[in-house]
């Protein structure tokens, strides 16, 4: 248990390497996925409208387009423009930008489309890409010593446990990395969301996830995670966590 405790850890540590090769795999594998030019929309949208949304993402080679030239399709792909190929075209790039934590991205939006576009059927090679970075980003999130990712944790975690198929893996990952804001992740997480968490017994997001909330509850009243709650110093952005996390504790350690 010790030997992989401390392999995920170093596996966490070399987080932008994989990062930075499962975001090359997505491309390569989703190179067959080619770009149409007039992907076909929602019969409310004007054709001058259309064509000008299609013109913009057609104008840059894939990796060159930005957020600003995908904001407006990240938000209607597959539900009122272009299909799932299509979505499958620009994912690699859309999943890079969002890796990078682009203010004008919705993390529960651009993941949740993997759910609408059904990828759990998808081929076992393609869903394999999309486990191993978003997997790769996760250890960012956890990681990263970032005020950006302090500020939108929440809504990146609950994102990713929308759509990765093992929760309890997350979890895992969490419990083993060791950097100091990994703990403050989680301790401003639980604090923040502690009645959904700890009364009703579900997991925040768009929406409510009652499966990943009950594991996650069983999760936190484990030893080793209330110990790794304990162990949270507060910082800058929250000075008081420390006081915050007492009732939360509290309320986990009640029936141990």
């Amino acid at each position: 248990m010790a030997n992989h405790m401390t392999q995920t850890s170093s596996q966490t540590d070399n987080y932008k390497a994989e990062l930075s090769e499962s975001i090359e795999q997505l491309y390569q594998m989703f190179a067959k996925y080619p770009l149409d030019p007039a992907m076909d929309g929602s019969p409310v949208y004007q054709k001058l409208m259309l064509d000008r949304w299609n013109q913009t993402l057609a104008a840059k080679p894939l990796r060159e387009l930005s957020v600003e030239d995908l904001t407006t399709y990240h938000f209607k792909a597959m539900t009122t423009w272009g299909g799932v190929n299509d979505f499958k075209h620009f994912l690699p790039r859309l999943f890079e930008l969002l890796s990078e934590l682009p203010m004008d991205f919705d993390e529960w939006v651009t993941l949740d489309k993997l759910n609408y576009g059904n990828y759990k059927n998808w081929p076992d090679n393609e869903k394999t890409v999309i486990h191993r970075f978003l997997l790769a980003f996760w250890k960012k999130l956890l990681t990263e010593e970032s005020a950006d990712i302090d500020a939108g944790f929440a809504g990146y975690f609950s994102a990713i446990a929308n759509v990765y198929s093992d929760f309890g893996q997350l979890l895992q990952i969490w419990l083993a990395a060791d950097k100091q804001c990994s703990s403050y992740r989680l301790a401003a997480f639980v604090s923040g969301a502690q009645k959904k968490v700890l009364e009703k017994q579900v997991l925040p997001g768009y929406e409510d996830m009652p499966q990943q909330g009950k594991l996650f509850r069983e999760w936190l009243r484990s030893p080793a995670v209330l110990n790794k709650l304990k162990q949270t110093v507060p910082s800058a952005a929250a000075p008081y966590i420390d006081w915050e996390l007492i009732p939360v504790i509290r309320q986990l350690e009640q029936g141990l």
